[in-house]
């Protein structure tokens, strides 16, 4: 069994395929949506048999993430983003490795060419700034898969709520010598609904 965990800010028109696409994939899957937005997500997602959580402050990303994790009941959990970003048959690759983390190494499909520039840019000043985790190729993929306990143990180190919660999360990992594996996988870049502008570099595809 797993627990999917997905923060949901003004995700109403993606939202519903995504809902969709977990109950065919992972059938058995408990799923917990974390809203904290002002749109109709809340009417999509009650449409499907999953934990919805409404907020009505504002969390971020990361806060909402700690916030679905404590509302977990598996061992296993994906963090995964709205837009469901991957294949079923690279879903599988994340889920059958064996760590404490499992991040993607991504072969990003459809991403322009600024962008890419960007986004490789952002990975080679994450490394500057956090020597530990030079090995590492990648950093913001919208999925992960932790191990419930080990994230638990790591919450109140997550102080990071935005977009570079991934980072922290990664190197709270690391700086307890957990088991992290990366994967690679191709990985869809879709902006359509995108809550970052376009010239962002922290876009998380």
């Amino acid at each position: 069994m797993i627990s999917v965990i997905i923060p949901a800010f003004n995700e109403e028109r993606r939202i519903g395929k995504t809902l969709e696409k977990i109950s065919s994939t992972l059938p058995n899957a408990e799923v917990v949506v974390v809203f904290d937005g002002h749109d109709n997500t809340p009417e999509v997602v009650k449409k499907f048999p999953v934990k919805l959580i409404i907020s009505k402050e504002r969390l971020g990303k990361g806060m909402a993430l700690k916030r679905g994790i404590t509302e977990s009941n598996f061992q296993r959990v994906l963090l995964l983003d709205a837009d469901f970003p991957i294949t079923e048959e690279e879903l599988n690759k994340i889920l059958s490795t064996d760590a404490d983390l499992v991040i993607p190494r991504r072969k990003i499909i459809g991403m322009p060419l600024k962008r890419r520039f960007l986004h490789k840019a952002f990975i080679v000043l994450t490394k500057i700034l956090f020597p530990s985790l030079l090995k590492f190729s990648d950093f913001q993929a919208g999925v992960k898969l932790v191990n419930r306990e080990k994230v638990v143990s790591v919450l109140d180190e997550l102080i990071i709520n935005d977009f570079l919660f991934d980072v922290n999360l990664i190197y709270a990992f690391k700086r307890r010598h957990y088991k992290i594996k990366e994967v690679e996988i191709n990985y869809i870049h879709d902006e359509s609904d995108s809550k970052i502008s376009r010239g962002s570099v922290l876009k998380q595809s």
